[in-house]
């Protein structure tokens, strides 16, 4: 088979929250005979199959439309059919052509946003893959969505046997911005130290900035550390490449997710492949790790702090148990393996 993927970027540097493309790309490859993949920004194909040919669009948004038909016009002629990696405006500009040359599209979407563009999304695409319920709400063609859970790589986000850090290591992975909430965390630290409950305690914030408004943001989080004076406890480390993250969520006690998009977040099951502790205020986890401890209300720094704290305190046996339990939740539901051949499945139905 033969396939043309259209997505963001692929980049085994890309530190950003889509770094994880590259290996999506990677295993999808090793499955065809030839893979095409058109990338809206410029891209980097390191190490990945013969197979597998990278196509970046020029920077100039006007250009990226023209030459995106063009290479349509190259490559459909010689795929079986099209997959389009999580924008809507992917499917939109893919479809009339694409109806053209009769080839399947199959789009992916994980968001709980409901705009023009997903609908008309919706209209132009044959199958829209989804992580979960939550992930793509209020469908107007119910028959096109399929419910496929995530894409971990659980070969990859895996247990370390031995962890380096004596400290009880709280880390939380995601871009610095207003919607993520970090001031809850940096709050809920406060109330702990109040306490003297974070003696043996470290807090790793990983991620970056993109927008003039994250970086006011984060000197305003970074401000609120100092006047509380936790420099002692919570580091910000700045972004790092999904290639890099994997000793993060290795070297760690707990994951905390601040995040409400309201649908499955990758970085809490990624934390959860390894076997770590997760605490989430994210509603789309409820049904999924059905575990009061590892749910907090959102922007409640007073009921994360307690949650922590009761967590800290599980007997050890007690922490591997339920890592284990976290683990095999990712690995029977959000397993990447699994999910590249529901993609794949979906081009071979009539």
């Amino acid at each position: 088979m033969r396939l043309l993927m259209i997505t963001r970027k692929v980049d085994l540097k890309d530190a950003s929250p889509a770094g994880f493309t590259y290996n999506w790309v990677k295993k999808i490859g090793e499955k065809l005979e030839r893979l095409y993949v058109i990338t809206w920004q410029k891209s980097d194909r390191g190490d990945l199959p013969k197979n597998i040919k990278i196509i970046s669009l020029p920077d100039n948004k006007f250009f990226k439309i023209f030459v995106l038909q063009f290479k349509l016009l190259k490559f459909l002629p010689k795929v079986d059919g099209v997959f389009c990696h999580q924008n809507p405006e992917y499917t939109i500009l893919v479809a009339p052509l694409a109806k053209i040359f009769r080839k399947k599209i199959v789009s992916w979407y994980t968001h709980k946003a409901i705009n023009w563009r997903r609908r008309l999304m919706e209209l132009f695409t044959d199958k829209i893959l989804t992580a979960s319920d939550k992930s793509f709400r209020s469908p107007i063609f119910p028959k096109k969505v399929l419910i496929t859970g995530h894409g971990i790589d659980t070969g990859r986000f895996r247990p370390l046997n031995n962890k380096q850090d004596p400290k009880f290591i709280v880390l939380s992975v995601g871009r610095i911005s207003l919607v993520k909430n970090y001031e809850t965390f940096i709050k809920a630290i406060e109330i702990l130290s109040k306490q003297k409950k974070i003696n043996n305690l470290e807090v790793r914030i990983v991620g970056g900035f993109a927008l003039k408004k994250d970086k006011v943001y984060f000197r305003e989080i970074q401000q609120l550390v100092k006047d509380e004076k936790l420099e002692e406890y919570v580091k910000f480390l700045g972004p790092v490449p999904h290639s890099e993250i994997l000793s993060y969520y290795q070297n760690c006690d707990l994951f905390v997710n601040l995040s409400q998009t309201g649908s499955v977040d990758k970085t809490v099951l990624e934390a959860m492949a390894c076997e770590r502790l997760v605490l989430t205020s994210n509603e789309a986890f409820k049904d999924i790790l059905k575990d009061e401890r590892l749910l907090f209300e959102p922007k409640n720094p007073q009921d994360l702090s307690q949650k922590i704290i009761n967590l800290m305190n599980l007997s050890e046996e007690n922490k591997k148990e339920i890592g284990r339990r976290l683990r095999k939740k990712v690995v029977d539901n959000h397993n990447l393996d699994k999910l590249v051949k529901k993609i794949l499945a979906n081009f071979d139905e009539k």
